[in-house]
């Protein structure tokens, strides 16, 4: 069993809350505070000797402490102080960062587990976000795929826009338009087209898991997480780009699909859900040799 030992950091790099939250329906909760929450929950896990453990935690709430920073403009220079007395090795050290310009301070040879990687540095965990409340009734799937959000934050999304905007197939919805109208025309829709935003990876694509959709991610970087242990190809899609996407679109079946959205479902739930994607932090680090 992979033993942990906390870092002693202090609890100003873990605040109580940040000062908004994003998506709109969400609470202020994230992966980071969920990891945190974990290793507390099980403290089995956990050693108070250093020279004992296998890997040292750096528990620092990186999201909440960014925003509530000006988006790390303020404060770095404390921070990093913090971060510096606490570490032991960094080689022996990790950190569990949703941030999507990752950790920003200075974590050295620190393994670094990132919810939207930017480039091909860390080891991709899930965005996730608060449940949304499915449908009271069962909806009939009236189209193939679907986009609700923002389309500027990244030239993939608006090439997807450009692309997709004249089939009757495809709904594309520029900006928030609320949780109930998300959930209902995703859940009408075999696939949930999730293109890669500021950040590499997409609340969408997990949230699409959450309703039994497929979830179809766009972007330069396979964000997709834990590859070694959960078999991808069997319940999402994936493009580095947009130049296959209609004929991705095209060579999919309807039944496939709905298989695939129901597998989904339950990956998310056994695996990826809240709490139930700590463990593979654990089999990742063990499978790394310091």
């Amino acid at each position: 069993m992979t033993k942990v030992y906390i870092l002693p950091t202090t609890e100003r790099t873990r605040p109580s809350k940040q000062l908004f939250t994003y998506p709109a329906h969400n609470t202020d909760y994230g992966v980071e505070q969920d990891f945190y929450a974990y290793l507390m929950n099980n403290p089995d896990l956990c050693t108070t000797d250093p020279e004992q453990a296998d890997w040292h935690y750096l528990p620092v709430f990186w999201t909440r402490w960014h925003i509530n920073h000006d988006y790390a403009k303020t404060g770095l220079i404390e921070l990093q102080k913090e971060i510096d007395g606490a570490m032991i090795d960094p080689k022996k050290t990790f950190l569990i960062c949703q941030y999507d310009d990752g950790p920003v301070a200075d974590t050295g040879e620190a393994v670094q587990f990132l919810a939207s990687r930017k480039s091909d540095q860390g080891i991709d965990i899930p965005l996730l976000s608060s449940l949304h409340r499915p449908p009271f009734f069962s909806l009939k799937k009236t189209l193939l795929a679907s986009f609700i959000g923002r389309i500027a934050t990244h030239p993939v999304r608006i090439a997807l826009a450009d692309i997709l905007r004249n089939r009757k197939d495809v709904l594309l919805v520029d900006g928030n338009h609320g949780s109930r109208f998300f959930v209902r025309n995703t859940v009408r829709s075999h696939i949930a087209l999730a293109p890669r935003g500021y950040g590499g990876s997409s609340f969408r694509f997990f949230e699409a898991m959450q309703l039994a959709v497929v979830p179809f991610l766009i972007g330069d970087i396979d964000t997709r997480p834990f590859k070694k242990f959960i078999n991808w190809n069997d319940i999402s899609l994936y493009a580095p780009d947009t130049s296959s996407l209609q004929s991705v679109l095209d060579s999919v079946k309807s039944e496939q699909l709905l298989s695939m959205g129901q597998q989904a479902k339950k990956i998310y739930q056994d695996s990826l859900a809240y709490q139930r994607w700590c463990p593979y932090v654990l089999q990742e680090l063990a499978s790394i040799k310091q």
